[in-house]
């Protein structure tokens, strides 16, 4: 019985272990803003189409929502990337008075944990747009102290910082020409 017993406090204190890691674990953002030579309510409208992130985000071949309607709290939405992985986000936060909507990841092949993005659109004095995207997560493997090769801090940060530049130069270009 003792063993037994020392088996499970090992157990316990292992699990204890590795969320005291986690929790510890550093919290990481991206911040990227542009501004778009379009009325707010105009760019709130591509911005808040949570069913339409392929139309303007060259990293993803297809948006569809999988439960709820578009553009309402709780919908969540299959994303199709261009190298075929597959992601499920969820809009946790959607206010068209303040023009921001935030999701998270619910299921699928995330790039990050514990991920929280929010996208906001604020009118200029001028008649343009500010749109502001920013996160904050972790990398997938914030339990060990040297990720795999490829999946470090740096590189994450380095990859979401592409995708969200190059994400609202193109979302800019697209509303600016009319294609949008």
């Amino acid at each position: 019985m003792g063993r037994y017993l020392a088996r499970a406090i090992s157990i316990i204190l292992l699990i204890h272990a590795q969320s005291v890691v986690a929790a510890n674990a550093p919290e990481l953002n991206v911040k990227h803003a542009v501004v778009i030579d379009a009325p707010a309510e105009k760019v709130w409208e591509i911005v808040s189409d949570f069913g339409g992130l392929h139309r303007w985000l060259v990293f993803i071949e297809d948006t569809k929502i999988i439960l709820g309607k578009n553009r309402e709290q709780g919908a969540i939405r299959l994303l199709t990337r261009r190298n075929g992985t597959k992601v499920e986000e969820r809009l946790v936060e959607y206010d068209p008075y303040r023009m921001t909507a935030s999701y998270t990841y619910v299921q699928g092949q995330p790039l990050s944990s514990d991920y929280y993005s929010t996208m906001t659109v604020l009118g200029l004095d001028d008649g343009r747009s500010q749109v502001e995207w920013k996160a904050t997560f972790k990398r997938l493997h914030y339990w060990m102290d040297t990720p795999p090769i490829g999946k470090d801090d740096e590189t994450l940060v380095k990859i979401l910082n592409k995708v969200y530049s190059v994400g609202l130069q193109a979302m800019k270009e697209k509303i600016e020409s009319g294609i949008l």
